[in-house]
């Protein structure tokens, strides 16, 4: 097979200055130009490790929040998500993609047939055994094993997922490597572009499922992209019908947020009004020095679908005492006001990725279960994927994604159809 075109990315400590310096007076243009690590580049089609591995052939790539942040160096070139990443990569872990060729006849079954590939490269895929503890209890996105270069039968580096090592490639290039382990068939009854959906509206709903919501009747969501999106949304697919608030940056994502299931949606600001909160949930407001007011009271269960010191610190204030804060949006180091946590006596929940989930009794994957709620009619796409480009446009696909406010943007992807 010939070289295929892939954007592929590679930092280092004295890019990251560099690029950021340069940000800072040219703007974010400067993370996907040559100052940046991002680059179009014609590349061999990843091989395949061994046996239970197959070659995919992207259908869409998606640019999520998480390879957007990388793309623009948000995290600093020391954050601990270095040990779990490996470089150079080919960036894209969203993905729906058809099988093309597989490493053992075993496998052959898989040829032709369009599948979402659950990106995360834990024990199954790396060929650990036995399994740590996480992937043995089904707890596949909490893996133990992404940092083990080199281990297992398959002797991968490190790296969460697909998108995100050297060697299995990703979604942004026209075919990249999954285990067996990772294949989720794609029902006909979902079109690509809902299909392609699936990983950010599967990481919302994982979220909703490491809640507990029995007698809980207020929940805030704070962010308004995709992932506070697919969590109003699954939220009503587990059959919540209490009250539902989401805080968003965008009028567009709050016009969205009331067709998917949000009771108001309300400007991002206003999650630190905390008067109009305890108005309309309950609970009372006392004043503090310096015009700073504590909320007592609140949301039952507040989900952070942003990560920024703002959301993170909001999250932890506007949550009832014994309440719950669910934090998925991807976060860095931060100033943190951590009273509420300990006088409230508040459970924090960190919620990554996707995993095997309790759902009626019985276990299903968390890509399956979005599968099925589509198809039942529990969830909806619409709305969501609102840019396809070709790759060769990467540098509009990026300057769409980041300019929310002007394109309206909720999900860019990649089109390699």
């Amino acid at each position: 097979m010939e070289g295929v075109k892939a954007l592929t990315f590679n930092v280092t400590p004295w890019i990251w200055l560099r690029a950021r310096a340069l940000a800072g007076l040219a703007g974010a243009n400067v993370f996907w130009g040559r100052p940046g690590g991002l680059r179009l580049r014609e590349v061999e089609p990843p091989s395949l490790p061994g046996d239970g591995w197959v070659l995919c052939r992207t259908r869409l790539g998606g640019i999520c929040g998480s390879d957007l942040a990388m793309v623009r160096l948000a995290q600093p070139p020391d954050s601990l998500l270095q040990a779990f990443t490996s470089m150079p990569l080919i960036g894209g872990h969203e993905n729906v993609a058809q099988v093309v060729r597989t490493h053992s006849p075993a496998d052959q079954a898989w040829i032709g047939r369009r599948v979402c590939v659950e990106p995360t490269l834990a024990c199954a895929a790396r060929g650990i055994e036995p399994p740590c503890r996480r992937c043995a209890a089904g707890e596949f996105g909490a893996c133990e094993s992404f940092g083990a270069a080199g281990q297992g039968r398959f002797s991968l580096p490190a790296g969460t997922s697909i998108g995100y090592n050297r060697v299995t490639g990703g979604a942004w290039g026209e075919y990249f490597a999954a285990h067996v382990s990772q294949l989720v068939e794609a029902p006909d009854a979902l079109s690509d572009e809902q299909a392609i959906l699936t990983d950010p509206l599967a990481c919302s709903a994982h979220a909703v499922l490491r809640a507990e919501l029995a007698d809980v009747q207020a929940v805030a969501v704070l962010g308004g992209g995709i992932l506070g999106l697919g969590v109003a949304a699954a939220l009503r697919a587990v059959g919540f019908t209490g009250r539902v608030d989401l805080f968003a940056r965008h009028a567009f994502q709050r016009e969205l947020a009331g067709r998917l299931g949000a009771t108001e949606a309300f400007p991002e600001r206003q999650a630190g009004d905390v008067d109009d909160v305890a108005a309309r949930v309950g609970g009372s407001v006392l004043p503090v020095r310096f015009g700073r007011k504590a909320l007592v009271g609140g949301y039952d269960v507040t989900f952070d679908a942003v990560g920024s010191p703002a959301t993170l610190n909001a999250a932890l204030q506007l949550t009832r005492g014994r309440g719950q804060a669910v934090l998925l949006g991807t976060s860095a180091a931060m100033t943190l006001d951590t009273m509420p946590l300990w006088f409230r006596e508040l459970t924090i929940l960190g919620a990554y990725g996707r995993q095997s989930e309790c759902w009626q009794g019985g276990r299903i994957s968390t890509y399956a279960l979005v599968h099925q709620w589509l198809t039942e009619g529990r969830l909806t796409t619409d709305g969501l994927l609102t840019h396809t480009f070709a790759l060769a446009d990467y540098r509009a696909a990026f300057r769409t994604a980041a300019a929310k406010a002007d394109t309206g943007c909720v999900r860019a992807a990649f089109d390699f159809r």
